[in-house]
């Protein structure tokens, strides 16, 4: 089976929308403990994973880290040359790397396609980036026979490190988002290529609802895996008051912010329809009445929350949504 649309440079093919950070709201929380974590584990982890269900500000926080990450870059900050010894001490400093960034989709989930994506990602950096890659590409999938797949995808990944290695020398990270979304099998034989044999000026992040097929844990035996999950990325008490109460002026008594906070378990898509909720209240009881409701209700607080907003909707709306 050939792949005609791999004949084109796949930066023709691909929505360049998906190689930019989704636009932050104006009303996101900085979250300052954990952008630090963020740049911790880029300091000192090959791989980064934040694994946490829908909704715990992943692709937040990887948008605000490129924010904090842009004001640090430097017109000196591109790419050079180093000699073999300086890749090999090369330090990832806390800011001012270069990166790529991918938002992945259900049609990635092709093996051939979702390298062609990364290879477009990384030519943000480089542009003209990866022409031998594309050449293995073309030649795995012409023709292809689905049962030697994982060994092509294997072989076209080990094309794709050398070219980092040799034409990518300075610190940046490749960031994956929606990482859940690829399910192929041999997708992910070449992203533990990638991984088991990441060249030294790389980085690699990948935000996901579950943790991917990849050999986490012979890869935290060895100290090169650095994690954030639900636990981690969950709003603490008081980021959930200064989300509420500071930020979008709700003006909650304590008692109703530890309900909530404990009824949504910190969730960050929790608060926010909470908040949308109370702000449509008109009255003080109303809302009253409404975080009682909350915290007594045996639903799960995405279902109670969604059933409120999508009552007050007129029904035109409402069976749109």
């Amino acid at each position: 089976m050939e792949s005609p649309i791999l004949r084109d440079a796949p930066a023709v093919w691909l929505a360049q929308t998906k190689f930019h950070p989704p636009r932050l709201r104006d009303d996101v929380l900085p979250r300052p403990r954990l952008l630090a974590a963020l740049r911790d584990a880029l300091a000192s982890h090959p791989l980064t994973l934040l694994s946490a269900p829908a909704g715990y500000g992943k692709t937040t926080l990887l948008g605000e880290w490129v924010q904090a990450n842009r004001k640090l870059q430097t017109p000196n900050s591109k790419v050079q040359t180093p000699n073999a010894q300086a890749a090999d001490d090369l330090k990832f400093e806390v800011g001012g790397l270069e990166f790529s960034w991918l938002s992945l989709d259900e049609d990635d989930n092709d093996p051939l396609r979702f390298l062609a994506a990364v290879v477009a990602a990384l030519q943000r950096i480089k542009p003209g980036f990866g022409v031998a890659v594309q050449a293995s590409l073309n030649e795995a999938a012409s023709p292809l026979d689905l049962s030697e797949i994982g060994a092509r995808m294997r072989r076209v990944a080990v094309v794709l490190i050398n070219d980092i290695l040799e034409t990518l020398p300075d610190p940046f990270v490749l960031i994956l988002d929606d990482l859940h979304l690829i399910t192929a099998a041999a997708a992910f034989v070449a992203l533990d290529t990638l991984v088991e044999r990441l060249p030294p000026q790389m980085r690699f992040v990948a935000a996901t609802r579950h943790d991917p097929p990849l050999a986490l844990a012979r890869l935290r035996a060895r100290g090169q895996l650095a994690e954030l999950r639900l636990a981690d990325l969950r709003f603490t008490h008081d980021e959930a008051a200064e989300f509420l109460n500071d930020r979008l002026r709700l003006g909650l008594a304590p008692d109703d912010l530890l309900a909530l906070e404990t009824r949504t378990e910190g969730w960050a898509v929790g608060l926010r329809l909470t908040a949308g909720s109370l702000d449509g209240l008109p009255t003080a009881s109303d809302r009253a009445a409404f975080l009682a409701r909350l915290v007594q209700t045996e639903r799960h607080a995405f279902d109670f929350l969604a059933g409120e907003v999508l009552d007050r909707q007129p029904p035109d709306a409402r069976a749109f949504l």
